[in-house]
């Protein structure tokens, strides 16, 4: 008998399968298995990264994100690095940087070297990892106790993202600078994330298309966004931290500095759009959808630089300007040459507000795999995961299993350092509100103190 030929239990006589009004709740194994070997694989990807010769660049790579030449004269050892800006740097390090020796990224040279002695679980992850990008998103929705959806301001591409501490910190329409990793059915953001206000988006937009001409000219007019994003899109969040912590209240034009914008209700989608592609002072950014366009306004007077972005998703266009003169001129261009494809609606100003990074959510409420009904029973079903796992080999164990790795000073220290790595990891969990583990209950298992 399988679970579908058991009575409902409701009255009706049906099987639980038959039946419409109750339905039983399943464990998803197969997410569960997923996202233990993401854990995994972090973890291999963080001890191949302690490779002597890939430590001997993680100093020339911190001068390199930071982007600060004044940084260079000083020693980083000295340096006061906090842990929420490691852990950013760490992650664009393990994913982005190129290692100076090989020109090869982290990720790629452990791919490479690695993933024949990885299970294909983590194959599969690793994959799809290889792929990843850091790039900034608008929230569109924020899901209570769940996470957020969030559309990447580049590409337009719309993600569904599993992140209950997330949910907590962010609002509709912030900005945030961050990593999806995709795990099967589920998408986990890589490590930290940053908050901006979402006055913030066309600041960012200007910036990106600005260094993209840059970056074609260098590398090839076939270059891609994600090309770019992922050899320098961490200029953006410099150029952005750089904007905070030291503010700009005039624009070159000598007017003040703020957040202007102009919103217009569309009549007619393609229409418009031709309209815009036609408009000599404006040029389209690569990614645009169906559904959504970018274009920047290029003023060509003196030096070139951008002065604004119109944007047109469905039936609303809106611009966005940095002075309250370039508005107004922007919105004439517009109201000329779009006429009566468009309605006017409202302005707005903002002033520029500082940006917020996310930090971990302490008190952030645990919530339970469909099918699971406590913590306790969680807890067992991961035991049982390392009842098999302790008596394993693993590569990262030098092919011993946890239980032989005790025998020799070497393998302590190794397993110690896994086992350090792996609480970090459930903590991790813990503070974004997804299931956990206390690893306290392994040390046990394997008589560590």
């Amino acid at each position: 008998m399988n679970d579908l030929d058991f009575p409902c239990g409701c009255g009706s006589g049906k099987s639980f399968g038959a039946c419409c009004s109750i339905k039983k709740p399943v464990f998803d194994l197969n997410q569960y298995k997923l996202d233990q070997a993401e854990k995994d694989l972090r973890l291999k990807l963080v001890d191949f990264s302690h490779r002597p010769e890939i430590q001997a660049q993680i100093g020339e790579a911190f001068y390199i994100w930071k982007n600060d030449p004044e940084l260079l004269a000083e020693n980083l050892g000295d340096e006061d690095i906090d842990d929420f800006t490691f852990a950013k740097f760490f992650d664009w390090f393990i994913y982005d940087f190129r290692l100076i020796d090989n020109g090869k990224r982290v990720i790629e040279r452990f791919s490479e070297e690695e993933r024949f002695n990885i299970p294909e679980v983590e194959k599969s992850l690793l994959s799809v990892w290889l792929d990843n990008v850091y790039s900034f998103f608008e929230v569109e929705e924020v899901l209570p106790n769940e996470g957020c959806i969030i559309r990447d301001i580049f590409t337009g591409e719309v993600l569904k993202i599993k992140d209950l501490s997330s949910s907590s910190q962010i609002a509709t329409h912030d900005i945030i600078g961050a990593r999806p990793l995709k795990v099967g059915g589920n998408t986990y953001f890589s490590s930290v994330i940053s908050v901006y206000s979402e006055a913030f988006k066309p600041l960012i937009i200007d910036f990106f298309n600005i260094q993209f001409k840059d970056y074609k000219r260098s590398f090839g007019r076939k270059s891609t966004t994600k090309d770019f994003l992922k050899d320098l899109g961490f200029l953006i969040g410099n150029y952005i931290e750089d904007i905070v912590d030291h503010p700009q209240f005039f624009t070159p034009d000598g007017d003040e500095f703020v957040f202007a914008s102009a919103i217009y209700k569309v009549k007619n989608y393609e229409r418009a759009v031709k309209k815009l592609q036609n408009i000599k002072s404006l040029e389209e950014i690569e990614g645009g959808t169906d559904d959504l366009r970018v274009f920047s306004w290029v003023r060509k007077r003196g030096k070139e630089r951008v002065g604004g972005t119109i944007e047109v998703e469905n039936d609303k266009l809106t611009i966005d300007c940095y002075s309250l003169r370039s508005l107004d001129k922007v919105k004439k261009i517009i109201e000329k040459n779009l006429n009566n494809l468009i309605e006017y609606k409202r302005d707005s100003l903002k002033h520029l507000d500082l940006n917020r990074d996310t930090v971990p959510n302490k008190t952030a409420k645990t919530t339970l795999p469909p099918g699971v009904s406590s913590k306790r029973e969680l807890d067992n079903i991961i035991d049982e995961h390392y009842d098999e796992w302790i008596d394993k080999p693993h590569n990262v164990l030098k092919g011993k299993t946890p239980r032989q790795a005790l025998e020799t000073k070497q393998g302590r220290e190794l397993l110690t350092s896994i086992l350090n790595e792996l609480e970090g990891l459930y903590e991790r969990a813990r503070e974004r509100g997804e299931p956990y583990y206390d690893i306290g209950r392994l040390r046990k298992k394997l008589k560590i103190e």
